[in-house]
């Protein structure tokens, strides 16, 4: 068909014409409009109240460790991976260039930076990946 003759002749890689973009989010900043999947992470325990952690960031080890040694992270973790392990090869089969992965917190600093750095990491084996941190640079005035 027409759309297999296009993603043909325009990729460089057959393994790259599909790409995951993982992105985290502040709700406080708005949604993103571009996301075709949002995941709301505001439910896990927020570093931003441990005073050490508060102008880190999710890219931080103690921030990533915090958010990560939860059960409730753990969890959410294990089911997202097997959601996103069931959809993203369909998207892909569809014909669909690109999947934008939204995770979103309060801020976009801590949770949703951890999440979505370990998502792109973990689909990373089997799609072509790319993690981006909208509001990671806006700091709260408090």
């Amino acid at each position: 068909d027409l759309r297999e003759k296009i993603v043909a002749h325009f990729a460089t890689n057959q393994g790259e014409t599909f790409t995951v973009n993982v992105m985290s989010f502040g709700f406080k900043y708005g949604l993103p409009i571009d996301a075709d999947l949002v995941f709301d992470v505001r439910f896990l325990p927020n570093p931003f109240y441990i005073e050490s952690m508060r102008p880190l960031t999710g890219k931080d080890e103690e921030v990533s460790s915090y958010v990560m040694k939860w059960n409730e992270t753990q969890k959410f973790i294990e089911k997202l991976v097997d959601l996103l392990g069931f959809m993203l090869p369909s998207y892909k089969r569809e014909g669909k260039s690109q999947l934008v992965i939204a995770i979103g917190c309060t801020g976009g600093q801590h949770r949703s930076v951890t999440l979505a750095e370990y998502l792109a990491d973990y689909f990373k084996k089997d799609f072509y990946t790319h993690v981006t941190h909208r509001d990671i640079e806006k700091r709260s005035r408090k």
